[in-house]
């Protein structure tokens, strides 16, 4: 029981909204002698909820920078092919 509480704290299903269980929550902790801190929780889960959102912008952000790097580099390559026609009609 301790182990399936201690995980279900970790996934944040433990809190929940119901007034009438939150005693037997509390009861059960205590017996089972688990420290549990439902704002701590909270906050926790905010701040990861912020990261996975910059995760994903950040994400975002390197694709598109990966895009820019291959749009680069195809345009060196015309350049370089330019370059190359350009040093060959002048050397005829």
């Amino acid at each position: 029981t301790r182990i399936e509480i201690e995980r279900l704290i970790e996934k944040g299903e433990w809190d929940t909204k119901e007034q009438e269980l939150t005693e037997m929550r509390k009861n059960l902790l205590d017996k089972l002698q688990i420290k549990h801190d439902p704002i701590d929780n909270k906050v926790i889960l905010k701040k990861l909820d912020k990261l996975e959102e910059l995760e994903k912008t950040y994400g975002k952000t390197l694709d598109k920078l990966e895009n820019l790097e291959k749009s680069d580099k195809e345009k060196l390559e015309k350049l370089e092919k330019l370059e190359k026609l350009l040093e060959e009609i002048r050397a005829k």
